[in-house]
């Protein structure tokens, strides 16, 4: 693996969100993680803006999340931040102020969206749809591809719909998507999403998101997702998968480690070798 995404769900306040920057920022740069420095991004949703309910809270909002984007970079200049967007007019105004930019699962067929992302972005991620064959992804790759062929284009699998309330991975999809797509991301945390009948709130599973981050090395992923969060239980969103951040850099270690002893034994072959 050499990608990290990590981050909350949701800017909460830029406050909070700067602060949890600043306490990943020194995990990640702790050298005995890792023998290997890997690039990893700092995450959060200015605007939940898929939300179940019209009640739900959605976040700080674009305005409020550019300042928040920017004062983090000058408190933390070598930080590289990655946000969602959910309107093309939003993306030309990240241009310059984020380092790379996603597009939600929802919309990862919306055309508009993809093409404007990969014009003002040279980093593009795009979370694979929940319904959407891994064969079929291949032409998202092309509008990426079409519009910017310099555009590192990365595709995160957070899951595919089994019925209507639960997801499963489907490890099997790796190499296919790998066909297509510069690096490959299994999202821990939102693949453990269930839907609660009759709720207006999203379920999930903490302990399986963990044990997604021990299992993309094995399955030669390129990188780990993962949303994190100072005290899940009190999350705007996702509190039942979002990984407790005191919690974080010993799973860190531990995917690092086991990555690192696949690439050990090279007769053992990965999953899409």
């Amino acid at each position: 693996m050499h990608i990290w995404i990590l981050g909350p769900c949701c800017m909460e306040s830029a406050e909070s969100y700067i602060e949890e920057g600043k306490i990943l920022s020194e995990i990640m740069d702790r050298r005995e993680i890792m023998n290997r420095r890997e690039p990893w991004y700092f995450k959060a949703s200015f605007d939940k803006a898929n939300r179940t309910s019209v009640d739900s809270k959605r976040g700080i909002g674009l305005e409020e999340g550019i300042k928040a984007f920017q004062q983090i970079k000058k408190e933390i200049p070598k930080i590289q931040l990655i946000t969602d967007v959910h309107e093309t007019n939003q993306v030309e105004q990240l241009a310059g102020i984020v380092d790379a930019i996603q597009v939600p699962a929802f919309l990862c067929r919306q055309t508009d969206l993809i093409v404007a992302c990969a014009k003002y972005f040279n980093v593009v991620n795009v979370k694979k749809g929940q319904w959407m064959p891994p064969e079929d992804a291949k032409y998202i790759a092309r509008k990426i591809e079409q519009t910017n062929p310099n555009c590192r284009a990365m595709i995160t699998e957070r899951g595919t719909s089994l019925g209507y309330g639960s997801l499963v991975v489907d490890f099997g999809s790796v190499p296919v998507l790998k066909r297509y797509f510069d690096d490959v991301i299994l999202d821990c945390t939102h693949s453990t999403q269930r839907s609660i009948s009759g709720g207006n709130v999203t379920g999930g599973n903490r302990d399986l998101a963990e044990k997604y981050m021990h299992a993309a090395p094995i399955f030669n992923y390129d990188g780990i997702f993962a949303e994190v969060h100072p005290c899940p239980a009190y999350a705007f969103s996702d509190k039942d998968c979002q990984i407790p951040l005191n919690k974080i850099e010993g799973l860190i270690k531990t995917s690092s480690y086991i990555d690192q002893q696949m690439g050990n034994f090279p007769h053992a072959p990965r999953m899409s070798e």
